[in-house]
């Protein structure tokens, strides 16, 4: 019985949680317009390193309306990303206790014996 539990709790905690990461996010590009956005994206961070210094200095003191642009930017540029991390979390969490459950009554289950 504990070995049932503590199967049960490992395939609740994992299982889930990667099934719905791979659904959210997938290993392999379905279209040439995911790659060519991945590419430009190196490129733009290629193209930025030579001014790393000049902004750098820039926000040593940024002011509020820098601040709240930078977070603005920050987010939209990671929306998908975020929205797909909240949906994994949202399958993910009710499993996860349910694992740790598990793990509880294989614990309760081997002290008995």
């Amino acid at each position: 019985m504990v070995i049932f539990f503590r199967i049960a709790g490992f395939a609740l905690c994992t299982l889930p949680a990667v099934i719905s990461s791979l659904e959210h996010f997938p290993l392999w590009l379905s279209d040439r317009a995911s790659t060519l956005s991945i590419f430009g994206l190196l490129v733009l961070l290629l193209a930025v390193l030579p001014f790393w210094k000049a902004i750098k200095h820039w926000l040593k003191s940024p002011s509020a309306w820098m601040l709240w642009f930078l977070l603005w930017l920050f987010l939209s540029l990671f929306r998908q990303i975020i929205d797909g991390l909240i949906a994994v979390s949202f399958v993910a969490f009710p499993f996860s206790m349910l694992g740790a459950l598990c793990f509880y009554l294989a614990k309760r289950y081997q002290n008995r014996k």
